[in-house]
Formats: structure tokens, C-alpha cells, sequence
């Protein structure tokens, strides 16, 4: 945080130093940010004024931000004079006044801060009157709780507003708000701090007294005292607690001789979904490390199955069955949002930011969508696949090929293929302002005073009476000849045609032939100029499988059978994976088949054919493949062990075998190294043998349920290693078949597991067996 990507300290860079670097037509990312107003990039200095000196402005969080007493002692639901600054003041620091260098001291509640950035301290805290300065005693530090993570990463309130219901406004008040914002509310409808008295209409007996307790709508178990008790509420630091570990050494803290504190928090372990590598999961929180014996636990439940149901489903699944608030369903940047400050004259373009399509439902709840995850063991390094509580969010971009590959088209040249007319209807944000032009704050939090409104702005009759500033407005037209304004005839008007559901829903949407036409050709002569050559440009429809792990749910509100097998026990063919999610909106069927438009994944799935889908992008990323099965393979590369699993029919035809006889697969990408096979099953593996295609065998070693291949690749080739059943006068007692036709697999094929990949990356491919008769 102190530091440039060349390992110098920001700070000590100076201001003529990076103009001298933007006039030589050099951008330094680490001190440049865009300028919507002057439409380029301009210098950020990390110093700041402070008094009389000029400091580091660098972030550099101090201990008081996680160990305040002040802070420590905020009531989430307090009103706003014991409650808002303190626990604000470091959003504050860093968002608005950019005084980062500060943002600790300033949110720890141990001093207030003047106009020159100088602090007043507040001596009521010091300690020692005779020692200059300010002494803090031991009484002022205590352990984290929910409120110093909240400084960071928001609460998440369902009655935000208090007036006894929640809604839409809970939500976008808190998303548009930087007071408030938090990062898991957009993606996982996460509610941290519930009204307990907005119920579901379910009882569950208290385990304090015993007594019939209602649900609230939006409760986690975990921190609900009335039904676990005060002794045993659960907050941020108990799931994601500081991973422990030895001590590091001398020169790390040379002076204390003992284990040092770990600031290395546990965090989910369903990361590689959103980009969360293993190595930063820090331990991985995981249900297990309370709730032991988990087989055992849900024996009532599942009777003899309950070890295959907890191998193969994520204890998120079942626990998180439904939400009762809102979340983001669809990420259009087809048609970004326009920040801006505005009233009934005119408008101030301020940047872009994203356009959410939010979803759910407080009435009723929202069944929660369902992924597969890869999750990892780290006491054992081995990888499963389990079904996972998720939200199936799409995203919808403009891509370019300026740098070789697609990439997202960046937002200043979106800003400049789109336009916002007073005079056409569209989807927008008004905001309550006092006479000084700052934003009304009420209630119990200070929150905004916003609407949601679907029209024309110029008609607008609070903008027209004062009091009320424009902040975001969906542009309505794309500006085809570039002049800035909407020429009738040119340039294309931008309407509302459809929603997520099919039907019109007030918001304007990029979707028919001739707005997707106008705006891939407009993206093209933007881009194009910009760089000074052609560049082809497509329309993207994916989508982003977010895990969901907070709102745990009481025990008597968890998954049925009936809701994922649907009455037939070895299917599942119940509502949890037959019901429909939709990912984006439609288009016309001219855009859907137009060459430009490159769907990654159908816009209607069921619940089930998108954890499929899940599957196999997070596979395409390099992950173990995935199955759900008591069998394992490992396979070693280079020296490191990688446990993969996956279910598929290819492997069979590829080594040239009937699909009964396979026992179980792997296959290797190209690579010149050689590597090993662990097979281990249920039974002695007595009458199994070895297959390999594009490969050799060189050595075998048995033991019992557990089979180790040594194998030799042949260069450039994928490699195929079987595990077959033995099949009396095959006339492959050796069990080794070397050499083969270059097999290849597709990844468009029943299962789309094996792409080449770009290292030796091993994915596994094995078949579902219940049992093998001798």
C-alpha cells in the first residue's frame, strides 16, 4: 500500500516528476486517475497538506482500526449521534477527503480531525497527564467484532430505513451510499444486522429456554442471542478468525520470543468461482471447524447416506435455502449508468459506473441459485466438488480485440458511445439536497433521501421545484455521429423492450437489431480512433457464479428431500435444479445470431444445468475436474499433488473401452515431464488393469486399494491413463496398453472437461460407480 509497482515509495515521487511523464505521452498507473471533467488522465500526488507539513498520504492502517474500544462499542441499530461517526469516519477519510495517511487515526474515535487535516485528540483516552503526548492504556484495545469489519466491508442492514418494511429502497439506499456501501450485499443479498421483528411466519424452539420463538426474514443463526443465546453469538472474527501460526523468526520481531498474532484472516474456500486464488484462502473458514462430526449430525436427516450427501453438497446449500432481501442479478455494461449532478437545466458528467439489475423477493424469499464449487481440504491438499449456495449473476460487455486478445471495452470510451437526453424516457436516480447543495440525511443512520424513477427527465416535477439533484441516469440514445447531442435520424434512440423476465420493466436495454448494430459500430469508430487502427468488437453474454455463505438459516428451515430429489431418491428432479434462472435479457433473434453476439452461456438454465456450467468454466480456468464420487485419483506433477475428480463418457471411446469397464481417468495436458497416477478405490484393486494412450507406463506399484503409475509422455500429446476393469480373455492381463492414435477431446463435448491447457495441469476424468462385481 506504500509502495509503486517498482518497489518505490509513492510518496516520493513528485508532482513535475509525473507531469513530465503524461506530457512524454507515459501514463503512470500508480500515479495518474481519470479525469471525467477534463476527459484524460491527471497526476495524484500521495502526500497531503497537513498543517504545516506535507506528509505521506500512503493507507496504512494502524492497530485502532481493528482494536478500538470506541468502535468496538458502536451499537449497530444505536441512534445516529452514538452511532454514525466513529464507525464512518474511516469511509469518510478515504472516499471523500482522500486523507488516507490518516483514515486510522481518524476511525479509531481517539481524536477528530480540523480543517487543516491536523487532529484534535481527545484526552479524555490519555492515560499519563505527565508524559507528552497522548498514552492510551490497555483498556482502550480490545478484540475485533463486527463493528471495526464493518469500517470496511459495510453491515448490511434489511430495515435500513426504519419504517418497518423492507424493500428495493433498503438496498439502493446502502449501495449508493459510500457510508454504508459493502461488498457482499451487491452479490449475495448479505444481511448482517436483521430486524427481528419482520418474521418469515415460522417458529422454531429456542435452545436458551425452549420456548417458540418466531424467524426473522433475514436471520443468521449465528447471531441470533434469542435462539442460541448470548454466550454463544457468533460474529465476522469467529468464521474468519486470524489463521494461527508459528512463530516466524527473528527479524520479523526479534524482541519477542514467543508466537506473534497471525493477520492473515480465513476466508471462504469456494474462491477459484470469483477469482479468489488457494493461496490467498488463509486457511479457508469452513462450517466443520464448530459443527463436528457432521456425518453424524445429520444421520436423523439422511439416515445411511448422509456421508455421500455431505461429500458431494456444500453445507451452504441446504442452510441458506432462500433470501428474504435483494441482490444483483444481471451486470449490464452494455449500457453503463451515468454518474452525474444535475437538475431541470442540464447535467455535470461525472464517470460511469455499473447497471444492476436487482432481484428478489422480501414477501416470499428467493429460492437461492446453486453452483459447483471446487472446495479444498488444506489439512490434506486434496480438491472436491460440491454442490454450493450461489447467486447466478450475469454480465453483459462490449469486448475489443485492441490488444491482441477481447477484452472489456474500457469506460472512457463507453462514455463516449452513449448519451443522455433530457427529452427520451429512461430509468434514473434523484437525490434530496439542502440549500447548500449537500445531500439530505434521516433517520437513525443518516441515510439518503433517494427515488427511482422511470420517464423523462425534463417533465420532471421535483427536479423542476428545487430541492432535488439528478445522480445517475441510464444514457438513452447511442451518439452515432459523435456530436454529443441526439440528431433525430442519426443517431439511435435507446428504449425499453424488455426485462430479465421478457417484459418491458421501465429500464432501456441494448437489445433490439438496430441498437445492437449502432452501438458495436459506434464501440468500433471509438476504439478504433483511439488506438489509430481497425479493431473488431463482439457482444458478451456470461455470467458469474457468486458464493453465498451468510444468512444461515435455523435447522428446521433447511432443504427437504423432496426439494432437490422431487420423490424419485436417485434423482434430482426437484424444484432446488428443475426451476429456471434467467442469466440476461433476451434479443432480438437477428442479434442472436449474428456472429458478433457471443453467448458463453444461454441466457434461460435450470438451476442444474447452470452448476454444470459453473463446472466447467471453473474448469476451463485450470481447476481439478470435478465428480461426485467415493473414488479418488491423484496425480503428481512435478512433485505436487493435485486431487482431481470429474464426471464423463470420453474417456472410455478414447482408450478404446467399454464405459462398464472404466473405472476411472485421468488426463494430462502436453508436457514433456513425467508425472505419477494415484488410483485408490473401495475394493483391493486385484482386478483392475492400466490403459494409457499417448503414453508409456514404466512403473507400477500395488497396495491394496491404492494403485501408483509411473508414466512417460510423448512429447506435445495429451495423455490418457485408465484404470479398467479386468476382463477374462481381453487378453490384457498386463494391464498396460502403451502408445495409441493421438486421442483429443472437445471442450463442446458431453461434458466439455478436457481444453488444452498451458501447463501441465492434470484433470481428472472418472465415471460414477456404485459397484464392482468380481
Amino acid at each position: 500500500m506504500e509502495r509503486d509497482r517498482e518497489g518505490n515509495f509513492l510518496h516520493e515521487k513528485s508532482l513535475s516528476e509525473i507531469e513530465a511523464a503524461l506530457s512524454n505521452g507515459e501514463v503512470l498507473g500508480d500515479y495518474t486517475v481519470w479525469s471525467p471533467k477534463e476527459k484524460r488522465f491527471v497526476p495524484f500526488v500521495w502526500t497531503i497538506s497537513a498543517g504545516n507539513e506535507t506528509v505521506n498520504n500512503t493507507l496504512a492502517p494502524n492497530c485502532f482500526m481493528c482494536h478500538s474500544s470506541v468502535i468496538g462499542s458502536q451499537n449497530p441499530y444505536a441512534p445516529s449521534s452514538t452511532f454514525n461517526m466513529p464507525l464512518l469516519s474511516y469511509r469518510l477519510a478515504t472516499f471523500k477527503l482522500r486523507y488516507f495517511s490518516g483514515a486510522g487515526t481518524l476511525s479509531s474515535g481517539i481524536a477528530t480531525l480540523n480543517p487543516d487535516n491536523t487532529f484534535n485528540y481527545n484526552l479524555a483516552f490519555d492515560a499519563d497527564n505527565a508524559t507528552a503526548g497522548l498514552q492510551v492504556d490497555g483498556s482502550f484495545i480490545v478484540h475485533s467484532n463486527d463493528m471495526h469489519c464493518s469500517q470496511c466491508h459495510g453491515g448490511g442492514w434489511d430495515d435500513f430505513d426504519g419504517d418497518g418494511r423492507i424493500t428495493k429502497l433498503d438496498f439502493l439506499l446502502q449501495v449508493k451510499d459510500l457510508r454504508y456501501l459493502q461488498p457482499d450485499g451487491l452479490k449475495e443479498a448479505k444481511v448482517w444486522f436483521f430486524n427481528e421483528t419482520i418474521t418469515d411466519g415460522n417458529y422454531v424452539s429456542s435452545k436458551v429456554d425452549g420456548s417458540l420463538i418466531p424467524v426473522p426474514k433475514n436471520v443468521d443463526v449465528h447471531r441470533w442471542a434469542r435462539y442460541v443465546g448470548d454466550g454463544n453469538v457468533k460474529g465476522c472474527v469467529d468464521c474468519h478468525a486470524p489463521v494461527k501460526h508459528d512463530y516466524i523468526g527473528t527479524g520479523y520481531f526479534p524482541d519477542v520470543p514467543s508466537l506473534i498474532p497471525s493477520h492473515d484472516f480465513a476466508k471462504g474456500n469456494a474462491g477459484p468461482a470469483f477469482t479468489v486464488r488457494w493461496h490467498q484462502l488463509a486457511g479457508s473458514a469452513s462450517c466443520e471447524r464448530c459443527h463436528e462430526n457432521p456425518v453424524g449430525l445429520h444421520s436423523r436427516a439422511f439416515g445411511p447416506a448422509a456421508a455421500e450427501h455431505l461429500e458431494k453438497v456444500a453445507c451452504t446449500t441446504c442452510h441458506i435455502p432462500k433470501k428474504y432481501f435483494f441482490e444483483a442479478k444481471l451486470i449490464d455494461w452494455t449500457l453503463p449508468m451515468f454518474v452525474v449532478s444535475g437538475d431541470s437545466n442540464g447535467y455535470t458528467f461525472l464517470g460511469l459506473t455499473k447497471n444492476v439489475y436487482v432481484g428478489g423477493d422480501s414477501v416470499n424469499g428467493t429460492p437461492v441459485d446453486v453452483a459447483l464449487f471446487p472446495i479444498r481440504d488444506f489439512s490434506t491438499g486434496e480438491v472436491v466438488w460440491k454442490l454450493s449456495a450461489a447467486n447466478a449473476m450475469g454480465v453483459l460487455f462490449f469486448a475489443d480485440n485492441s490488444e491482441g486478445t477481447f477484452r472489456p471495452v474500457i469506460p472512457r470510451y463507453l462514455a463516449k458511445v452513449f448519451g443522455l437526453s433530457y427529452d427520451l424516457p429512461t430509468r434514473y436516480i434523484i437525490e434530496e439536497v439542502d440549500s447548500s447543495g449537500k445531500p439530505v440525511r434521516v433517520g437513525s443512520f443518516g441515510h439518503l433521501v433517494l427515488k427511482v424513477k422511470s420517464g423523462v427527465i425534463s417533465q420532471d416535477s421535483d427536479l423542476a421545484a428545487g430541492g432535488w439533484r439528478l445522480i445517475n441516469a441510464l444514457p438513452n440514445f447511442i451518439d452515432v455521429d459523435q456530436d454529443g447531442a441526439f440528431t433525430p435520424g442519426v443517431d439511435v434512440q435507446i428504449t425499453d423492450d424488455t426485462g430479465l423476465d421478457g417484459s418491458p420493466d421501465g429500464v432501456p436495454e441494448v437489445n433490439t437489431q438496430r441498437e445492437v448494430s449502432a452501438a458495436l459500430s459506434t464501440v468500433k469508430k471509438v476504439v478504433s480512433g483511439a488506438v489509430g487502427r481497425d479493431v473488431e468488437v463482439k457482444l458478451i453474454a456470461t455470467a458469474i457464479p457468486f458464493g453465498v455463505s451468510h444468512n444461515v438459516r435455523p435447522a428446521p428451515e433447511a432443504l427437504r428431500c423432496d426439494d432437490c430429489h422431487g420423490g424419485r431418491e436417485s434423482e434430482l428432479q426437484g424444484a432446488v435444479f428443475t426451476r429456471k434462472v434467467n442469466l440476461y435479457f433476451p434479443f432480438d433473434p437477428a442479434v442472436e445470431n449474428s456472429t458478433a453476439f457471443v453467448p458463453k452461456v444461454q441466457r434461460t438454465l435450470t438451476e442444474y444445468a447452470f452448476a454444470d456450467w459453473t463446472r466447467r468454466e471453473i474448469e476451463s480456468m485450470g481447476f481439478p475436474a470435478a465428480i461426485l464420487d467415493y473414488s479418488t485419483v491423484k496425480v503428481e506433477v512435478d512433485g505436487e499433488v493435485i486431487a482431481t475428480r470429474a464426471q464423463t463418457e470420453e474417456a472410455a471411446s478414447a482408450l478404446g473401452v467399454s464405459a462398464g469397464d472404466l473405472i476411472a481417468a485421468v488426463a494430462v495436458a502436453p508436457s514433456d515431464n513425467p508425472f505419477k497416477v494415484l488410483f485408490e478405490i473401495k475394493e483391493p484393486l486385484s482386478d483392475y488393469g492400466v490403459k494409457v494412450v499417448n503414453g508409456t507406463v514404466t512403473s507400477k506399484v500395488v497396495s491394496g486399494n491404492r494403485l501408483e503409475v509411473q508414466v512417460a509422455p510423448a512429447s506435445g500429446r495429451s495423455v490418457v491413463v485408465g484404470l479398467v476393469k479386468e476382463v477374462a480373455g481381453s487378453g490384457s492381463s498386463a494391464g498396460v496398453s502403451s502408445g495409441g492414435g493421438g486421442c483429443s477431446f472437445s471442450p463442446s463435448g458431453p461434458a466439455g472437461l478436457l481444453s488444452y491447457l498451458p501447463a501441465a495441469v492434470a484433470l481428472a476424468l472418472l465415471r460414477r460407480r456404485r459397484r464392482l462385481s468380481g
